[in-house]
């Protein structure tokens, strides 16, 4: 006994170290799922074209929107054309004097004729073209697909000016404003030339972090379920740990909108625009965040399943008789999947790639759990009043 105990020890300390090691990789993947999410919003929101113009398609259809846009047209357009200059040049020489009276009247007017163009689907979809446009010239550059930029004097722009031409086009009184209008107006600059070596940079270090931190983070689980002293407890609080992040994710987004409406808007029509432009350029966000709390949910359903309470275990024998069937039991898993996949209603989970992942641990899963339920089926002596007596004696 004496020489045994020290043995006992070790082992125990042992599995003490197993312990801990493996709660830190189970939080270190949870830390790397963290920067998943962000690392891929960042580069589906900014990278990928098809999400850039569909966040452009949602931004001009917002009402709120749309009027903070025609008023800031309308800001443009009078800061960039002398429009009392060119009511004076056409009205009568005794009538100039109006001329200063006529141009503040014309400036409601020329926001609403604003408002009224961005509503048209023809002017919408120049909108979503020209955002599509410099998305791309951007992309090309920081992928080093081109040489050089562009556009003249080494930018990339987003061009509006055909918005703003549409809009001198149509105002009464002076219909020949467009010709006014400075060379550089409606045109936003979104990169210039001496920002491309450290861009370029940024941007092959975030496509690697998305395309690969996942890879890190699964590593990390695997490693703390093969030292786990309890399987089923660890891959609880990997589950646990999905639904906090996403939970955390939702938070910080809310919070930080919060802070941005407080610090951007000045007006209560500003406050519903600048509100309902970050709700759009973080949608994709918030579906990432929500599809980790679906899979932590479901990971906790199957991790509660495989437990020993009565509930659980009541729950296993009546899938017991399903389970045993496997074309039925992976039938209705993949009926479920494809159901989930066709509804859409995560953007996120329609990629490839991912779509393939969790097929694979879907299946994974559900092998896992039948063998589990099918073990103790076959394990659990059959009681009930059909079954035959129990035979005395060895045999």
């Amino acid at each position: 006994m004496s020489g045994a105990a020290p043995e006992a020890v070790e082992g125990r300390r042992g599995r003490a170290w197993r312990g801990w090691v493996a709660r830190l990789l189970t939080v270190l993947g949870v830390l790397f799922l963290v920067v998943s999410i962000a690392a891929n919003f960042v580069e589906r929101q900014a990278l990928d074209t098809g999400n850039v113009e569909e966040t452009a398609r949602q931004l001009v259809d917002d009402r709120e929107i749309r009027e903070l846009v025609a008023a800031n047209m309308t800001d443009q357009l009078f800061a960039s054309v002398d429009v009392q200059a060119a009511l004076e040049a056409r009205l009568p020489e005794e009538q100039r004097g109006f001329a200063g009276a006529l141009t503040g009247a014309l400036r409601p007017v020329a926001e609403r004729l604003a408002l009224e163009i961005l509503e048209r689907p023809r002017l919408q979809e120049l909108w979503v073209r020209a955002v599509g446009v410099a998305q791309g010239q951007i992309v090309r550059v920081l992928d080093d697909d081109a040489r050089f930029l562009e556009t003249d004097e080494g930018v990339v722009v987003l061009d509006l000016r055909p918005l703003l031409v549409e809009l001198t086009n149509q105002l009464p009184v002076v219909p020949d404003l467009s010709e006014r209008l400075p060379a550089n107006a409606g045109i936003v600059t979104l990169f210039e030339a001496e920002q491309l070596e450290t861009a370029q940079q940024a941007t092959r270090l975030l496509r690697f972090v998305a395309d690969w931190i996942w890879v890190l983070a699964l590593a990390a689980w695997a490693g703390a379920l093969y030292l786990a002293r309890d399987r089923r407890i660890e891959l609880r609080a990997v589950a646990a740990g999905f639904v906090v992040v996403g939970l955390l994710v939702l938070v910080a987004r809310r919070l930080v909108g919060r802070y941005l409406v407080d610090e951007l808007s000045a007006t209560t029509s500003e406050e519903s625009a600048v509100r309902n432009t970050w709700e759009i350029l973080t949608r994709l966000l918030a579906e990432s965040a929500w599809a980790a709390i679906a899979l932590g949910a479901i990971a906790l359903v199957g991790v509660w399943l495989v437990g020993p309470g009565a509930r659980a275990a009541t729950a296993r024998g009546w899938l017991a008789p399903h389970l045993a069937k496997a074309q039925t039991a992976y039938g209705v898993a993949g009926a479920l999947f494809l159901l989930l996949i066709l509804w859409g209603p995560i953007s996120y989970i329609e990629r490839p790639l991912t779509i393939l992942v969790l097929a694979v641990l879907a299946a994974v899963g559900v092998e896992l759990l039948r063998r589990f339920v099918l073990r103790e089926a076959a394990a659990t002596p059959d009681t009930g009043p059909d079954a035959p007596p129990a035979v005395a004696g060895g045999g």
